[in-house]
This record gives C-alpha cells, structure tokens and sequence, in this order.
C-alpha cells in the first residue's frame, strides 16, 4: 500500500478527510478508533446532528447501539461546542454485552456471522461486545463529556424501551444501530413517535442487514411514512422526519 493511501486509511487520514470543517475533523480523529462505522456515516452523523442543532429541533440525542461510544463521543462533542448540553441530553441505550441472537426475520447472514444462533434469544451471541465501563471512560474520561447529560440504559432494548417513562419526551435525532429486525422495530415503536417534526433518524444497518431493513420498510408502510431516504453509503441511510 503507497504512502498516502497508507496515510489516508490511518487515524489522522480521518482528520485530512474532514476539511474544512476543523471542529469535526478533529472530533472525528478522537473518536476513529472506537465505532466501525465508515468516514461518510460518521460525517453525515456530525453533519445532521448540526443541523438539527442549527435549525432549533427540540429535543434529545438518542442512540439504540453504542459499542465502543464512537457514534455517542461524535454527538457528544457535537454538543458540547454548541453549548447544547445546556438543554439537551444524550440517551445511550446498550446492552453492553454485544448483539442478542438474530431471529427468523434476520436471514442466513445474520445466522452466520452468529455462529448459528438464530433463535432470537436475547443471549449475547458475542459480537460486537464493548462494557459500559469502557464506554463511560471514553466518553467521561478521555472526551471529557458531562456526566449528568448522558444517560445511560444498560439492558437488552427490548427490556429498556418498553419500560421508559416520559423522558426522553421528545428526540431531535434518534440514532439507530441495532441490526436485527426486532431490535429495529422495538425502537421504531417506542421511540420514533417521539421524534420532532424536522428531526431525523440515521439507521446503520438499512443496507446492511435484512432484518433491519424489513422492520424499517413495515413501519413505515404502517404509518404512512414517505419522507425520502437518503443513503450515506453501502450500508447506512436517514430520513428527516416531516
């Protein structure tokens, strides 16, 4: 591999790439080493999270799968340069045991990469595993994120969800890294009345995982929903909610 190729796949390649905007670039080079996701995903999330910020949108920051708080540092910090943290919070809902097992809408891939289990047992089938530990010495230790802004619930969603009380009330953006299709739908169901008009929902896995997607389609198909979906690359995708 050549030298700028080299540099371009590294860490501060995720700075270069992030010009102009200096503020997310340099988000984006603390927070490369602990989310998977792909340089456009994470843009796109700094992007529409100043957006919504920009634009006035009430209400929360919301994420349904944290693994290492890469997603959540870059929201994080989003708020904290706009002094938004003074009237937002940022609700990171994860097992912090990694994904359950994939179910009968899920398919043979999600099987797969499972090692097999496809009950849909809400059994870790140990992928993707990250402790909340971990999680909060990142965000509260090494990006410095206030503690009493992030809420943290800790448990399978489809335990954690169901059983919220009025907060958060109403969500700004809603952050969905799930894969499975009852984990998606559980979190359509629950959280996605709550989202504001102008606000937007970023799914991770649309492209990626049948099971998502299937769960996405029917309930937008249910409600009616017809606002354009946009992908952000092989994988991921959003909609703003009209």
């Amino acid at each position: 591999m050549s030298l700028i190729k080299r540099l371009l796949w590294s860490r501060y390649g995720w700075f270069l790439k992030g010009l102009p905007n200096v503020q997310r670039a340099t988000a984006l080079m603390k927070i490369r080493h602990h989310t998977m996701t792909s340089h456009e995903r994470s843009s796109v999330l700094w992007d529409r999270a100043n957006a919504v910020c920009e634009s006035g949108i009430p209400g929360d920051f919301v994420e349904c799968g944290v693994w290492k708080g890469g997603s959540s540092g870059l929201m994080g910090l989003l708020l904290a340069t706009k002094s938004e943290f003074k009237s937002r919070k940022l609700h990171l809902f994860d097992s912090f045991e990694g994904l359950p097992e994939p179910g009968e809408h899920d398919g043979q891939h999600a099987a797969d990469y499972s090692g097999g289990a496809n009950s849909g047992s809400l059994t870790s089938v140990h992928q993707c595993e990250a402790g909340i530990d971990e999680v909060k010495k990142f965000l509260l230790g090494e990006l410095d994120l206030p503690s009493d802004r992030l809420v943290f619930h800790q448990g399978w969603f489809q335990h954690t969800i169901p059983a919220l009380g009025t907060e958060p009330s109403s969500i700004a953006l809603l952050r969905l890294d799930g894969d499975w299709y009852e984990s998606t739908k559980v979190c359509l169901d629950h959280l996605y009345p709550r989202l504001s008009k102008g606000g937007v929902v970023l799914l991770d896995d649309y492209f990626c995982w049948e099971g998502c997607r299937k769960a996405t389609d029917e309930y937008r198909a249910e409600h009616g929903i017809s606002d354009n979906i946009v992908r952000i690359d092989n994988e991921a995708a959003y909609w703003i909610k009209s």
